[in-house]
């Protein structure tokens, strides 16, 4: 990581537009709202920006009627030929916790940029992709447990300081994307570093209570319909379970609530891996895949369908309809 190019980057820069994944979770939202403080404690303008809405289990780590779910309309115009800049610094783009271009939410206001010579930075920990090429600088390592890792690497090479609320969101991110220091990316440097994020005034009480105590009424009832669809397919070793959106709309839960789902279907001992399929809006259908099996890598297999992720965690998103034939569940 070339952490002199970074530095001089955002020194120089007077704006910045953070863009965080649709669908955001936990290390997002986390990463964003850390990056953001960092940013407007150094003097800086901020754009957060996000294309879905900021779901209510996260929202404790960030202000959200900050978090804007279109492009920003006050930044200079972006001409195809010659870079537009504001002030002595000009502007930026940092893309956290993003995976892949797609999932950024904003493709062409990022190309224009990307052909204007706005610096672009990647910060992520998804193993290498798109974003490589169009970023200036990539900030990336996929042996990192979450963006929220490497955000703490990146603070404390430069020596920023580290307020309670910063060090509370970049806890949240460590925190969702190992699981609960649960999955194997949870390695004696995370410990450490969550050790001194406490130091720091993290408050784990706090994101324990929100992100895996708080649970309505409507999650336990979705998490009944998938219980009780779990199957496991024998010749495969695979388990898996359905969500229709009909389930949703009967147990007046949300996609957001969906999020966890798959990890505690996951703790089945009968299967290798286990696949969540679940009905999206405007005619898609979402899988998300985990596995604690070495052997598996979730994102070869998420990427054959235009997905990504991790080795042990990883989504897709298809066109189609669930149907249940009377005797098994089919894609239309």
């Amino acid at each position: 990581m070339n952490y002199n190019k970074l530095k001089s980057i955002l020194e120089e820069c007077q704006e910045f537009v953070l863009v965080c994944h649709v669908d955001p979770d936990g290390d997002a939202i986390g990463s964003l709202s850390a990056m953001a403080e960092i940013l407007e404690s150094l003097g800086k303008k901020v754009y957060r920006v996000c294309k879905n809405t900021v779901p209510t289990v996260f929202s404790f780590l960030i202000e959200t009627d900050l978090v804007q779910n279109d492009w920003p309309t006050d930044l200079p115009v972006i001409d195809s030929e010659v870079a537009q800049t504001r002030g002595a610094g000009g502007w930026a783009i940092i893309l956290l916790d993003n995976g892949d271009f797609r999932r950024t939410g904003f493709p062409d206001e990022i190309t224009k940029a990307r052909n204007s010579a706005i610096p672009i930075i990647n910060i992520d920990h998804h193993p290498k992709n798109d974003l490589w090429r169009i970023a200036k600088i990539n900030c990336v390592d996929d042996t990192a447990s979450s963006t929220g890792e490497m955000l703490y690497r990146i603070f404390a090479e430069f020596e920023w300081t580290i307020t309670n609320s910063i060090a509370t969101a970049l806890l949240a991110g460590v925190f969702y994307d190992t699981g609960s220091f649960q999955h194997q990316n949870t390695t004696p440097k995370v410990l450490e570093m969550t050790g001194d994020l406490l130091r720091h005034g993290a408050k784990l009480k706090l994101i324990t209570q929100k992100m895996v105590n708080d649970r309505s009424i409507s999650l336990f009832k979705l998490w009944g319909i998938a219980l009780s669809r779990l199957t496991v397919n024998d010749k495969y070793n695979i388990s898996y379970s359905i969500i229709t959106r009909n389930d949703l709309i009967q147990t007046e839960a949300t996609e957001v609530e969906i999020l966890g789902l798959v990890n505690l279907l996951n703790t089945n001992a009968e299967s290798r891996l286990t696949l969540l399929l679940y009905e999206s809006e405007n005619g898609k259908i979402k899988g998300s895949l985990r596995t604690e099996n070495n052997d598996l890598n979730m994102s070869k297999f998420a990427a054959s369908l235009n997905g990504g992720g991790h080795k042990k965690a990883a989504g897709f998103s298809i066109q189609g309809l669930i149907k249940h034939d009377g005797k098994n569940w089919k894609i239309e």
